[in-house]
């Protein structure tokens, strides 16, 4: 059908919507590098909806119409005169594009047999998304592709470049990359016809690094005024600070910061990004937090130097038609979760890939970077330096325990520190004395016993069903205030609000005993003078570490006691989190295990990744170039719970609201980000079922009962959420492996 293109026909009629996602597809393709691929995906996105088939949809006679699909075919065939190779190479991001655009993406392999028969039969076909193609045979695509040639005649395909060598992942994310521009476009064209402010409302500002700068600077001298620390803790944390500054000069690519707890890694890296974003003309920054907990903490943090912050944290996933719920990512600072972030790179979804080009040009700030799973690293990093080549990105890896990836079979792993000769700074930052206690196991109603005669004192267990037992067992033993528990039974909100009691009773000199999950291992500021931490992986060891004697108070040091709770049934959340604990036996059976020696954390990770293999089945779907199966097999969370929107003491009118609206209306986009400081995740679905009702997506899918994976808790079953230790899961449920 190539012979359409040279045919002289009448002049263009105004199609609006195709001429303008083509020029915002590439508008957006150019900040990409892919400026023509991303036109020509505009411009053959909708060619389907020139036949019969989706007249029907529009009158209401027909339903499951594939109009994407067709596109792809129709270009396909337009091309047939160029080689296979080049086909593939060049135009297959494109045709992937288009033909995913709605339903999401499979591989040019795939799809070929779809092309072809749809091309050549005239009988409905069924389509990999399993809906009928808009259209089939010769001659539907003949009339379809005169329609196209009167709105743009005697067009011609411009000249692309010639297609770099990429391996199957760095192809699929190139791939991500232009479907990402395509939807964009579509999504925010289709905006435009109803709300001509749309643009406005859903981009940000921006970045002014200067101004951010003085915020930053004015934060930090308020902080430091205000700092309760020992004098060289601070003048440590002074030098890491304007350390980071001056490296901002360098020019994008892969950086690690590799800096002991309590450095003050946040506002440090900050700085990097700042100066970073003035040296080099980038875009944008985006911080990747691994849990919800720290996502809360530092967006307290930043929002001080960053008022038009964007926080975009929901890990639900929703239905086609829920489009609004796709954030573009258009803002100067983000803050996101490494579940959010990471998986959209492997997503096949839409909706997921959809602010994938906002990416390029960013500064991205992954902390905590010893929470990414071992058997995903190596894709991970792959994925990773295709950003930082190709897509002018650049990525800082931080933690006080820095992984060595290198150590992962394949893996290349070259990035430049921002923290030179960290072995000093780690032993100026020694304020613990470890006492490891693993000759036998330690029943949880012992360290109750030694808690209680403590006045400042915090134990981290890996279990919630642990933490419950220890708070019950030193309730007993204590009365009247203090007494805390920190776990994820407990919702965002009420979370925030205990660690800010339990700061307020620390600064008036009030006794405090905490009973923790790992959700305060990261990011929470707070300082006891004795912690207790249940053996675990060295790095949350180190990170629980962390939160004793933090500011440095303590002339002898703090005192972390490691023990293995003597409690029956499962100890860890995990296959994968019990084998690392029992590395840290396996060291310790060697020699003495030092948390503050970044040799030994390094020779931890060498032997916890040199058996290790990647996962084999998000391997095998890559080599196969199989989209969804990747998007299936790469999650950072395999074990996904339900989630339960709880009435908090403190926030009763809200719940009250979100549930009346929830429960005769559906879930929207605003009414998930309203609950979400409510909402408590939870691996006991029956016991769920019994004291909350399911919640349904807005709109079709409120009417088709499409369930959400949300639940709110019944009335009358309020009680069910405690003011003191959250959710009260029954303790006679089956026993699950998570925290």
């Amino acid at each position: 059908m190539e012979q359409y293109f040279a045919k002289s026909n009448p002049p263009v009629r105004n199609q609006t919507h195709l001429q303008k996602v083509s020029v915002f597809a590439a508008q957006y393709g150019r900040e990409i590098g892919q400026e023509e691929m991303a036109r020509i995906a505009g411009l053959f996105h909708d060619f389907g909806k020139n036949g019969e088939r989706f007249t029907g949809v529009l009158q209401g006679i027909r339903r499951n119409i594939d109009h994407a699909l067709p596109g792809a075919a129709f270009l396909y065939t337009a091309l047939r005169l160029n080689s296979r190779e080049t086909l593939r190479e060049k135009y297959g991001p494109i045709l992937e594009a288009i033909s995913a655009h709605h339903d999401g993406l499979q591989s040019l392999d795939c799809l070929e047999p779809y092309l072809i028969q749809a091309l050549t039969n005239p009988s409905d076909i069924v389509c990999p998304s399993g809906k009928t193609a808009a259209l089939s045979g010769p001659a539907e695509y003949e009339n379809a592709a005169q329609a196209f040639l009167r709105d743009f005649p005697g067009y011609k395909f411009p000249k692309l470049p010639a297609a770099e060598a990429a391996s199957n992942l760095e192809a699929m994310l190139d791939s991500r990359m232009l479907l990402s521009c395509l939807v964009d476009a579509d999504y925010t064209v289709s905006a435009l016809d109803t709300d001509p402010d749309y643009l406005q409302k859903s981009s940000g500002s921006h970045l002014d690094a200067e101004q951010a700068l003085i915020r930053l600077y004015a934060h930090r001298l308020a902080i430091s005024q205000d700092s309760k620390a020992d004098r060289e803790l601070n003048a440590r944390r002074d030098q890491v600070f304007f350390r980071c500054g001056e490296l901002g000069q360098l020019p994008p690519g892969l950086f690690s910061m590799t800096a002991p707890t309590g450095i003050g890694k946040t506002l440090a890296m900050l700085h990097f990004a700042l100066r970073h974003c003035q040296a080099n003309q980038m875009r944008r920054i985006i911080v990747v937090l691994p849990f919800l907990t720290l996502a809360e903490q530092s967006e307290k943090e930043y929002r001080k130097i960053i008022p038009d912050l964007l926080v975009d944290h929901s890990q639900s996933r929703m239905p086609e038609d829920m489009r609004e719920l796709a954030a573009r990512w258009d803002a100067p600072v983000m803050i996101t979760t490494s579940v959010r972030f990471f998986e959209s790179l492997f997503s096949d979804r839409p909706t997921d890939c959809r602010k994938l080009h906002n990416i390029a040009g960013s500064i991205i700030l992954f902390d905590e970077a010893q929470s990414l799973p071992a058997v995903l690293a190596p894709a991970t990093i792959q994925a990773v330096q295709r950003l930082c080549r190709k897509y002018r990105c650049s990525m800082v890896f931080s933690t006080a325990t820095q992984p060595d990836f290198s150590a992962l079979p394949g893996t290349v792993w070259q990035p430049t520190e921002l923290i030179a000769d960290v072995e000093p700074l780690y032993r100026a930052m020694r304020r613990t004395n470890v006492e490891w206690r693993l000759q036998q196991g330690t029943p949880l109603s012992q360290i109750a016993e030694q808690m209680s005669g403590l006045g400042n004192v915090c134990t981290i267990v890996n279990l919630r069903r642990h933490a419950r037992s220890l708070f019950a067992e030193l309730q007993e033993r204590c009365s009247g205030e203090g007494l805390y528990l920190l776990s994820n039974d407990l919702c965002p909100t009420h979370r925030l609000a205990v660690v800010e009691e339990i700061k307020h009773r620390r600064m008036n000199g009030q006794p405090c005993r905490v009973v923790a999950t790992q959700c305060i291992e990261a990011g929470v500021d707070l300082d006891f003078d004795v912690l207790y931490r249940a053996l675990a992986p060295l790095e949350a060891i180190i990170q629980a570490a962390g939160r004793c004697n933090r500011n440095g108070r303590l002339p002898g040091g703090g005192r972390v006691v490691v023990f293995e709770p003597d409690e029956a049934g499962n100890l860890y959340p995990g296959p994968s989190y019990e084998h690392a604990a029992s590395i840290v036996k396996t060291l310790l059976s060697r020699s003495d295990l030092d948390l503050n020696s970044p040799a030994q954390i390094q020779a931890y990770y060498q032997e916890l990744y040199r058996d290790l293999h990647e996962d084999g089945e998000l391997q095998r779907a890559m080599e196969a170039k199989d989209y969804p199966s990747v998007a299936r097999a790469y999650r950072l969370i395999t074990k996904q719970g339900v989630h339960v929107i709880v009435p908090w003491q403190g926030a009763l009118t809200q719940f009250e609201e979100i549930r009346r609206e929830a429960l005769d209306h559906g879930l929207t986009a605003g009414l998930l980000r309203e609950s979400a400081p409510l909402t408590v995740s939870c691996f006991e679905r029956e016991w769920v079922e019994q004291h909350a009702t399911p919640l349904y997506f807005a709109g079709k899918a409120f009417r088709e009962k499409t369930e959400s994976g949300y639940y709110v808790l019944n009335i009358g079953h309020e009680t069910s959420y405690d003011a003191v230790t959250g959710l009260k899961i029954d303790s006679n449920l089956p026993e699950l492996y998570m925290v």
